[in-house]
């Protein structure tokens, strides 16, 4: 669905975001009073994490003070599919704005080879001190040709957070194997409470669970073979899954009502205290350390590990808040300069503690001025020897949506190979248009 995975603002900060929006066209064009030239850059953090957006509008002030470009940014923000489709209309006329967010790998390469984005490389490469701020492999998943076209500066990790408080009482310890996973499952279900939050009316969430059951049983090599079309769709190893999956409804290890449920009330369910676990992106991590909720001081996270014999620690997790310069812009290096702000020491301390993005650069960070959740997951990030970035990114909207909806049907208690096979027989079909 190749969505940002971030939860909306309410009604009344929605209004607040839309009166602070420039009111901006897309791509270069106008000149203020004082004769400088306007270009634009447009968002989708706007609606969907206000600490991010205040970083926004906070870069865009001092680059419109201090830029030597003579130019003046005006930026735009939309919510998630207002904004994916609002791209795709200015991409389809090439009026796409100056700077825009992008996501990774199978949304960015359409634009990429449609000539619709400036290689932003050159510009790294020329600038060595730029380049050298950020961590190993970050720009693979914007890489095309070896030619580097977004600017990653936050990275995302799906983890398992959990109660710590309720891991005490039943007498359970963070499992290091599957098999252990599933005795800390049933032995929270015996004990009278709901091992997992799964709000999968969203089919992405299910998807994103199967892929890490499929991560835990097939490890880095299977992703990788489906990414570069050695391995099936319906390898024995994503059938596996499928029955873990399948496996995991039958132990009961998810609430009441969980295939129509929510992102919002999965999470409220978790933060009141009324399940175990709860799967998500570490983009959570803010919401989960609230000091108000019920859960308060009492949450910690770990990876879904992998099977007995699988010695491999891989996680599902990408790149984030990736900005690109268009092709079509009159000035890249300025549109660079801007996004270059979004990797300065101090933004990215501030995108770790204020927004909760773990950073794509090396910066230090003081950990007093961290959630001890935010430390964890920074932690479990670190250890890991992979990750997988979710299919819906990697494949878009046919093999990646399709995944996710396979994911949605297991989990509702249907056939694991059946919807596998399906699965191939979409892929190869697509294939061959």
């Amino acid at each position: 669905m190749l969505i940002s995975r971030r939860h909306a603002l309410t009604a009344a900060g929605l209004a607040a975001v839309a009166a602070s929006l420039a009111a901006c066209g897309s791509g270069s064009s106008g000149k203020t009073s004082d004769g400088k030239d306007v270009i634009h850059a447009m968002f989708v953090n706007s609606t969907s994490d206000v600490a991010v957006w205040e970083i926004i509008q906070d870069i865009t002030k001092r680059f419109n003070e201090s830029n030597t470009f003579n130019v003046e940014m005006q930026v735009e923000g939309y919510e998630n599919e207002q904004y994916k489709t609002k791209l795709a209309s200015l991409m389809a006329s090439s009026s796409q704005p100056d700077v825009f967010f992008t996501w990774s790998s199978g949304y960015l390469k359409p634009f990429v080879e449609g000539g619709k984005i400036y290689e932003i490389g050159q510009l790294l490469d020329a600038d060595e001190e730029w380049k050298a701020r950020f961590n190993e492999s970050v720009f693979g998943p914007v890489s095309f040709d070896d030619k580097i076209y977004a600017v990653p500066n936050g990275q995302v990790v799906a983890v398992m957070f959990y109660n710590t408080e309720i891991f005490d009482q039943v007498g359970v310890q963070v499992p290091t194997t599957y098999e252990e996973f599933v005795d800390v499952v049933t032995k929270i279900k015996a004990a009278g409470i709901t091992p997992i939050s799964a709000p999968v009316k969203d089919a992405w969430i299910a998807g994103q669970l199967l892929q890490q059951l499929a991560n835990a049983h097939g490890g880095q090599e299977l992703f990788d073979g489906t990414v570069d079309g050695s391995r099936k769709w319906n390898d024995e190893k994503y059938v596996q899954a499928g029955e873990k999956l399948k496996e995991l409804v039958e132990l009961g290890a998810f609430p009441d009502g969980y295939l129509g449920m929510t992102n919002d009330e999965g999470r409220n369910l978790f933060t009141a205290g009324e399940c175990a676990m709860y799967y998500m992106g570490s983009w959570d991590t803010g919401a989960l350390s609230d000091e108000s909720l019920a859960i308060a001081g009492k949450v910690s996270a770990f990876n879904i590990p992998a099977a007995k014999g699988l010695e491999e620690n891989v996680a599902v997790g990408d790149i984030d808040l990736a900005y690109a310069v268009s092709s079509t812009s009159k000035h890249p290096e300025a549109a660079a300069e801007f996004i270059k702000m979004f990797s300065d020491p101090e933004v990215q301390a501030k995108l770790a503690s204020g927004a909760n993005y773990l950073p794509s650069t090396s910066v230090p960070l003081d950990e007093s001025a961290l959630s001890p959740l935010f430390v964890t997951v920074s932690g479990i990030q670190e250890e890991l020897t992979a990750t997988t970035p979710w299919f819906d990114r990697v494949f878009g909207a046919g093999e990646g949506v399709e995944f996710n909806n396979a994911a949605q049907a297991i989990i509702a208690g249907e056939d694991p190979q059946q919807h596998m096979d399906s699965l191939q027989s979409f892929a190869q079909s697509n294939a061959q248009r």
